[in-house]
């Protein structure tokens, strides 16, 4: 008997030993308060009642020998405590019901776009989801009610600060002579001699540096720019210098992964305060969702491997990055700008946009490399399922194309655990409704895009939802794709001759950019695909808002910079309304092939039909929830159509 126990004891040690090791915790202490409860004015969530906001800070720790850990840029520069360890904190909020009893016990992580704190629509507060935030964007300074992280910043050995090159973008979209530009970093050097100033009109012109363009140091972290006569509003003034004190940025990654970790998986911290969301047990699932930034943030989370705990655990089951395109984010660099949006004219050269795009791995046929996004969470098992939705500007502005094709435009499928979706004829994030506010230029040719995108998004967060929690499979999904010639050239959309519209043909390109140099030069092109539109302008295939589908006019998710801005550039994130005529006569009087409002819809009630047979379709579909498509056809009932 002694001799067969021996073994099983001896076999029980090795595997312990196999086991992840969690001999230390990355959380070592979480102080978080009831700051407001009831929190949201009170407001009662359907069943689950009133809910209350919690805020306080984390704090980690993070061992840079663990293999997880080995690309995050500059962590072996950062300070360590006695353990060897890197320390950080951050800024966390939690909205849980007052009665957790109600609890659903599922977590709903919202990546914090730009420190932007609050909670979730109604209709997720009704599910009984426990909400959080946690602070992410390092380079980002606190406030009562941001959330952000503390990071350390990296040095060199001697303890002598990080010296490198940066580069700093400004637009200033009006019509001053001094402007001034704060710096992400400060100044290793206040000599002028040591960076350089630029102009160009474009991302296609060439840099110049014409008499009257000067400049000077303010302090450390901002310059004061002359502006030089014959450069609009919209001239694109580039800044390279030395800088210091880098941030160990990618650590932002880790404090998602970490807090979420502890939330889902541990009952108390290293000094005994409890997980708050603990009641009767711990979370069973955990979701996130990502918008504009934050989804980019969410893809690039998921590609450098953080959906994987330091216990080999999953953090995410589920994710969803909304209006992201194929873009990932310029976090885990040295001197990063995790802020930059790379557009057609803004942002553009910066990194954070390059291979890989999308969820299958491929060989890129410009670069030769094999990837993509879902690479290390494959190897580590730590695959959430994925709902992935765009916007129509994701085509235009973030080619979201490279979502659903190789890098010379050739049809591909992908995993079993992606669905992705397609909202057409919305602008970046969306508008507020086609009866709501009225739409304005400003810097653009046309009245931007009303057209809403927020009820199809929620609807799709909770499909996510019954997808991880209950098994039920969301809808198929709802994207332009060559197969189904959704897809093709902004060369060849058919647009309409629209009186006093430029149709253009402009979209943001892509090209392979060698960054070793600043400003990086130019490589090899990407192809870049657009949707297809019908005979009014608007786009046909993807999921259709009942206003899209029952249109006063043409929505675009493009609009371009007028004179003295730019002129002809894309203007960034915004799209294009375009009002059809009110009748026969002053389309013919103004020579638009569109038809007309009262050709269309010869009654009120037409139209009031037209957008609840739309709104129906759509809600049959699980794409629009009951109380959504409610709403829509009551605008409609009371609008002026």
């Amino acid at each position: 008997m002694k001799m067969k126990v021996l073994p099983v004891l001896c076999w029980a040690i090795v595997w312990v030993w196999l086991l992840p090791s969690d001999s230390w915790a990355q959380v070592t202490r979480i102080d978080v308060d009831v700051v407001e409860s009831p929190a949201l004015g009170g407001e009662r969530f359907g069943n689950v009642g009133q809910y209350e906001r919690l805020r306080g800070i984390v704090y980690a720790e993070v061992d840079p020998s663990d293999p997880r850990h080995r690309d995050i840029v500059n962590l072996g520069k950062a300070p360590i405590n006695d353990q060897g360890h890197v320390e950080y904190s951050t800024t966390v909020e939690i909205y849980r019901p007052i009665d957790m009893s109600r609890w659903n016990r599922v977590l709903y992580h919202t990546i914090s776009n730009r420190g932007g704190a609050g909670a979730a629509e109604p209709a997720l507060l009704e599910m009984g989801l426990a909400l959080v935030r946690v602070g992410w964007q390092g380079d980002l300074l606190p406030t009562e009610s941001n959330i952000v992280p503390f990071l350390p910043i990296a040095a060199n050995n001697d303890g002598s600060p990080i010296v490198g090159p940066a580069l700093e973008e400004f637009i200033f979209n009006d019509a001053k002579t001094v402007s001034t530009g704060s710096l992400t970093y400060p100044a290793a050097s206040l000599d002028t001699g040591k960076a350089r100033l630029t102009v160009r009109r474009n991302q296609s012109s060439p840099r110049l540096t014409p008499e009257g363009l000067t400049w000077k140091f303010t302090n450390a972290e901002e310059i004061q720019i002359t502006r030089p006569d014959g450069f609009d509003g919209g001239a694109i003034y580039e800044f390279v210098y030395e800088a210091q004190d880098p941030i160990v940025m990618g650590l932002g990654f880790v404090a998602m992964r970490d807090v979420i970790s502890f939330l889902r998986y541990e009952k108390r911290d290293d000094v005994g305060h409890d997980n708050p969301l603990v009641f009767e047990g711990l979370a069973s699932a955990a979701l996130s969702l990502g918008i504009s930034q934050s989804g980019r943030v969410l893809r690039d989370f998921l590609y450098q491997g953080f959906n994987e705990d330091v216990s080999g655990r999953i953090v995410f089951d589920g994710v969803h990055p909304n209006i992201a395109g194929s873009r990932k984010t310029f976090t885990n660099y040295q001197f990063s700008q995790p802020g930059r949006w790379q557009k057609q004219h803004e942002d553009h050269v910066f990194p954070g946009d390059q291979f890989p795009f999308t969820y299958t791995t491929l060989t890129d046929s410009v670069t030769g490399r094999t990837d993509g996004l879902l690479e290390r969470c494959v190897a580590s098992n730590t695959c959430p399922k994925i709902i992935h939705s765009d916007g129509e500007a994701e085509l235009w502005q973030a080619r979201s194309s490279l979502l659903v094709t190789d890098s010379v435009g050739g049809h591909i499928e992908l995993p079993d655990n992606v669905r992705v979706y397609l909202i057409a004829g919305t602008q970046h994030g969306g508008g507020r409704g086609v009866h709501g506010a009225t739409p304005n230029r400003g810097i653009c040719q046309n009245l931007s895009n009303p057209m809403a995108l927020a009820e199809i998004r929620l609807a799709l967060s909770v499909a996510l939802h019954e997808w991880v929690v209950n098994g039920v499979e969301p809808p198929e999904s709802r994207f332009p794709t060559v197969k189904n010639r959704g897809l093709v050239s902004a060369a060849k959309v058919e647009f309409p001759e629209i009186p006093n519209v430029e149709y253009s043909a402009s979209y943001n390109p892509l090209h392979v950019h060698d960054h070793t140099s600043l400003p990086p030069k130019d490589g090899k092109a990407y192809t870049v695909l657009v949707g297809r539109v019908d005979a009014d302008g608007n786009m046909v295939d993807g999921v259709r808002h009942p206003n899209l589908s029952a249109a006063i006019g043409t929505y675009t998710g493009w609009n371009l910079r007028r004179e003295g801005f730019g002129e002809g550039g894309q203007c960034g994130g915004t799209g294009s309304f375009i009002p059809f005529a009110s009748d026969q006569t002053e389309r013919e009087m103004f020579g638009d092939s569109r038809l007309s409002l009262a050709e269309r819809y010869p009654t009120h009630s037409e139209y009031v039909q037209a957008v609840s047979t739309a709104a129906d379709r759509l809600a049959s579909q699980r794409l629009l929830l009951p109380r959504d498509k409610q709403r829509i056809v009551e605008v409609a009932r009371s609008s002026t159509v």
